[in-house]
């Protein structure tokens, strides 16, 4: 296997562009399950998930930054240093390592792309997308969006102004969003948790038969787009937000001890168990 990463090298560097300032070419034997620790403060970081006992890394580094790699077959810690100019400007860094190994990456701007990688992915302001496969999966930005293509057992996500949308099968999944749209485009999400302050709330297919979610919102709308044959119960409530059903001719009803309206929505037998919340939004069970 390191011969073949040294190949590598040499492939990486015959078409590394002469023009490009300050290239990056590094690698090294990792065990499977090693941990890796990436900090790129502005531009671009890119990995990529392999089944090789090794980890090559290669890119650009602004002028003037300093790029370290160190560490063991255990555990690396690579990056930009930007203690040397005080500013971020924009470096690019693509890493190729172990499947099973475990990432923790932090920027400041820089977007993060990841396939069939697992760990914490962290952004100020750039966004964050994941593709693949993945044990576990945490991603934060506050700015930036999060687009999660990714089968994973456990997913947690968290955006302030951006958007999050989650596109492939999470066996527990808890997302929220402060004024950020949150989309949840899978219907195979067994345990959820999904939640904004003002953003919109969207999920989209028939939750598993097995399923219990919970939705919850502020001032933000919350829409259930089903198929006509979708199953299961519904728990629809708002304090000043309205309800509006489009599976039946059931309205909402006003609680005795409290002013907020309430309507259980039961749809064929057995199903999931969906809970949904909101103060002033308005909640919506529609048909797709």
């Amino acid at each position: 296997m390191r011969r073949e990463a040294i190949a590598l090298l040499i492939g990486f560097a015959a078409i590394t562009p002469a023009s490009a300032q300050l290239p990056v070419l590094r690698a090294r034997s990792l065990d499977a399950t090693a941990a890796v620790k990436i900090f790129n403060p502005a531009g671009s970081i890119r990995l990529v998930g392999w089944d090789r006992d090794s980890i090559v890394v290669r890119g650009r580094i602004a002028r003037r930054q300093r790029f370290f790699f160190g560490g063991s077959a255990s555990g690396v810690k690579l990056g930009v240093d930007d203690a040397v100019t005080g500013d971020s400007p924009p470096s690019e860094l693509v890493v190729y390592l172990p499947r099973a190994s475990r990432v923790s990456i932090k920027s400041a701007s820089a977007d993060i792309t990841g396939t069939d990688v697992s760990g914490w992915f962290a952004s100020v302001s750039g966004s964050i997308r994941l593709a693949g496969t993945a044990t576990s999966i945490e991603a934060e930005t506050m700015d930036g969006s999060i687009d999660l293509n990714v089968v994973t057992p456990w997913a947690r996500a968290r955006t302030g102004s951006g958007s999050l949308t989650l596109r492939r099968a999470a066996a527990d999944a808890d997302l929220a969003t402060i004024a950020g749209t949150l989309t949840v485009a899978t219907a195979s999400v067994r345990r959820g948790r999904f939640s904004s302050v003002t953003g919109d709330i969207r999920m989209i297919g028939a939750p598993p038969v097995d399923a219990l979610l919970e939705l919850s919102n502020h001032d933000g709308s919350v829409d259930l787009l089903l198929p006509r044959d979708a199953g299961g119960v519904f728990d629809l409530s708002t304090v000043s937000g309205t309800i509006e059903n489009g599976f039946g001719s059931a309205r909402p009803v006003a609680r005795v001890d409290a002013p907020s309206r309430s309507l259980r929505v039961q749809l064929r037998e057995g199903g999931a168990h969906v809970t949904v919340r909101t103060f002033r939004g308005v909640i919506r069970l529609r048909s797709r």
